[in-house]
């Protein structure tokens, strides 16, 4: 056997040093391309600089001490264990039992409740320091949110950005394996219902949906958009167009035997692995690269052993379906409290999934084209100000109505405003002092009293049928 092994093949390239061709170790393989002749990176203890970058080799020399960079490495990022996530969440509830009295408006009792919180974290082996910054996090994500987002209550929040679109985030702290089912999934019923691809991000604590402006619905509803006994269905045609389906099919061909690692007693290279890998791909199941043109509704998944294999690692690695299900059916059943919001800005808890890196990403947009980048959020919110996030300004309304009540000149402008406005009441016709000109209006058959007992409203003519 010469092309053995379960071990993937990851594409690193090899770090040389010249001239005497020792091994130093290995770099993305995205880096190494975008690296050029002269330039400084770390790896190790020691600052490299590059003399020449081939197929699959950097070929380095000592810095000598000059700056070097940091070399980044892309893939998917690991996930956060059921038992951790579990714990994160009692942790919120736990501080929520305290930061209950923060509802009342009286400062002292939010100092108390503040001093309460910090204690009984602090019996649980938190600093004194780090317990005030946690509950401080928490104080301004309740008051912002209006509960405390745990595994018993999920939370749906929505805001504008500065572009005018909306970002969706759902706060689900359940780690990114089942927070990456949810979203892929979500992001298969968006495209269904409204026809379009969202950006989309996962994190171990929530999820965000990019919106556009032809996305109008009720918050709450998205709760429903993905069903327990559709979930399978939906998620699989979601991960036909994931970077982890191809990943996950190169990595099983190879172990399979069907894509050869050595030939002719010579290493195969990884990128002609990965060009039989998706010619294979073109036999075994070609809908998946097929032309759109010829593909009418959902991809029927073929039932062969790769293809099988290659799902059953992406439901059970990259994504953790069975917790997946069992909270759609929670949810169903009532046993999950679900609150939706929609604010003026992004709440703090937001910061994390809005910043997410690259590892994050569940569709092809690149960091610099984020729609999240649209976002401007605050650095660090008091629970009192967090608590103003839902809440619409009175001072603004009333200057936007007084903005917006007509000051009409003449009796045309005085018919338009009435046409634009559908009606006006006897104390606006006293407070803007139109009823002269309304008289000569009735009289010249363009208005009219519409009367039912005590009750009047000046109407256009126009609207009368």
């Amino acid at each position: 056997m010469t092309s053995g092994g379960a071990i993937p093949e990851t594409a690193d390239y090899e770090v040389t040093l010249d001239p005497s061709g020792h091994k130093v170790g290995f770099v993305n393989e995205d880096f190494a391309i975008e690296s050029m002749q002269g330039d400084i990176f770390q790896l190790g203890n020691n600052a490299w600089k590059i003399s020449k970058v081939e197929p699959g080799v950097v070929r380095v020399h000592d810095a000598q001490g000059q700056p070097p960079t940091i070399p980044f490495w892309l893939g998917e990022a690991p996930s956060r264990s059921a038992e951790l996530s579990v714990a994160v969440s009692q942790l919120r509830i736990r501080a929520d039992q305290h930061l209950g009295e923060f509802d009342s408006a009286d400062a002292e009792s939010r100092r108390r409740a503040m001093a309460e919180a910090v204690r009984d974290l602090v019996a649980g082996e938190i600093s004194s320091a780090g317990a005030e910054q946690l509950v401080a996090y928490l104080a301004s994500a309740r008051a912002a949110l209006g509960v405390m987002p745990s595994q018993d209550t999920l939370v749906m929040e929505r805001f504008f950005d500065d572009t005018g679109n909306m970002q969706l985030i759902v706060h689900s702290p359940f780690g990114s394996r089942l927070n990456r089912a949810w979203g892929l999934s979500l992001r298969k019923k968006f495209c269904q219902r409204f026809n379009f691809e969202l950006q989309a991000a996962v994190g171990d604590d929530a999820i965000v949906l990019s919106l556009g402006p032809t996305h109008s619905f009720e918050l709450k509803d998205v709760y429903g958009y993905v069903q327990a006994a559709s979930a399978r269905h939906a998620l699989e045609q979601a991960v036909l167009n994931a970077s982890m389906f191809i990943t996950r099919w190169r990595w099983n061909s190879s172990r399979a035997l069907a894509v050869l690692r050595f030939r002719s007693g010579n290493k195969m290279p990884p990128r002609f692995q990965r060009m039989d890998a998706d010619d294979l791909m073109t036999v075994v199941f070609p809908d998946q690269v097929a032309c759109q043109d010829n593909i009418a509704g959902p991809r029927e998944i073929v039932d062969h052993p790769l293809v099988n294999q290659t799902m059953a690692d992406c439901f059970s690695e990259a994504m953790d379906f069975g917790r997946f299900v069992e909270l759609l059916r929670d949810m169903a059943a009532g046993n999950k409290r679900l609150v939706a919001r929609d604010l003026t800005e992004p709440s703090p808890l937001a910061t994390e999934i809005l910043t997410a890196g690259p590892y994050a990403f569940l569709d092809g947009a690149p960091l610099e084209e984020r729609r999240t980048q649209a976002v401007r959020a605050r650095r660090f919110l008091d629970p009192e100000t967090a608590a103003a996030l839902g809440q619409l300004d009175g001072a603004a309304i009333a200057r936007l109505r007084e903005e917006a009540w007509p000051e009409p000149w003449g009796l045309d402008e005085l018919h338009d405003a009435l046409l634009l406005q559908g009606f006006f009441t006897p104390a606006e016709v006293a407070a803007g002092g139109w009823l002269p000109d309304l008289q000569k209006l009735a009289e010249s058959g363009r208005a009219g009293v519409l009367s039912q007992g005590q009750f009047e409203l000046w109407i256009p003519a126009e609207r009368v049928w």
